[in-house]
């Protein structure tokens, strides 16, 4: 009863944080069999994880002998944070980029956030079947709304690269008719690269604070942790109310672009 109680705790914080999120999508409710899926997804990415960083932190004990701030910055930023972030980001878009459901602006932060959530909640699990309630309390508060914030910085990015890359190919056809000026296209490439990027440099900056023994790096994980509470729920609300159907969005950025579209380009 007591392991039963304990798994309950520590799934709490991800399916409250979940729920949150879905209750975002404004436009169009995303099927609960391909949210469900990505969360198991999550799940799943866990056990490679595990077998990566357990490989990648003994290469860098090796590597790094006796120089302890190189060891400890190599260990959070690459045997954890790239590791876990780049398996995230993969499932991601293995799951998603060509799937007819994601068609609208919030979709692609709902998608990273329960695959982010999926793994959380696993890793939540046997951390407090482990050390216990005290510890899914900490965890609630910390390391687990961390993970929904990765995958909101993950899911901002996701979305734009994808319109950014639907309003290119609309630009591009748009431009071979004749009906719009030669111009310099639209490129995702950015938003592409930032999607992966910003979040592995975010975890692996809160681990790195988090595991350091020193008490400024303690006061900067507790500022740190605070931004990203403002900084990620402001992004959920911000991408919420500007939530449209991707089509009628990038006709709305060519039509800024080019002026002489108004009335004429097709939706």
């Amino acid at each position: 009863m007591n392991d039963i109680l304990l798994i309950g705790a520590a799934l709490l914080p991800a399916i409250l944080l979940c729920v949150y999120v879905y209750r975002k999508d404004r436009v169009e409710k995303e099927p609960l069999g391909l949210l469900a899926g990505l969360f198991f997804l999550g799940v799943i990415i866990c056990f490679p994880a595990a077998k990566l960083e357990e490989w990648l932190l003994g290469l860098f004990e090796s590597l790094f002998l006796g120089r302890t701030l190189l060891l400890h910055a190599a260990k959070n930023f690459i045997g954890i944070a790239l590791v876990e972030e780049g398996l995230k980001y993969f499932v991601l878009r293995m799951a998603t980029r060509k799937n007819e459901d994601f068609n609208s602006l919030f979709d692609g932060m709902i998608y990273a956030v329960f695959v982010s959530l999926g793994f959380a909640a696993f890793e939540n699990i046997l951390y407090v079947t482990q050390y216990g309630f005290e510890n899914a309390i900490l965890r609630a508060l910390t390391a687990v709304p961390t993970h929904m914030f990765l995958g909101v910085i993950m899911g901002y990015y996701y979305s734009l690269w994808h319109v950014y890359d639907l309003a290119r190919l609309r630009e591009l056809k748009l431009q071979k008719q004749g009906r719009v000026a030669k111009k310099v296209l639209f490129s995702g490439v950015n938003y592409k690269q930032l999607t992966i990027i910003v979040p592995v440099l975010a975890h692996g900056f809160y681990d790195f604070c988090c595991t350091m023994d020193s008490i400024l790096a303690n006061l900067v994980f507790v500022v740190f942790l605070c931004f990203l509470y403002v900084r990620c729920f402001g992004l959920v609300r911000w991408l919420s109310a500007r939530d449209a159907r991707d089509i009628p969005y990038t006709s709305h950025m060519l039509r800024k672009k080019y002026p002489e579209l108004a009335g004429q380009e097709k939706k």
